[in-house]
């Protein structure tokens, strides 16, 4: 990963969004979690993408 993704910050906010997904995985709301899993890699790529290119720009 780029070196902007070691943040704190943003390893934090992924483990909360994965603790949501299995949440919703353990107490059978599949839909619920598949929606959470499938934002939060989406959100997680495209912000490792944006931290890819502003770091590229420095």
């Amino acid at each position: 990963m780029c070196s902007g993704m070691n943040n704190l910050f943003w390893k934090i906010i992924w483990v909360i969004v994965y603790a949501i997904t299995a949440y919703f995985t353990f107490t059978g709301k599949m839909m619920m979690a598949m929606y959470w899993m499938a934002g939060g890699m989406l959100a997680e790529s495209v912000i490792s993408l944006i931290y890819y290119f502003v770091n590229r720009q420095k």
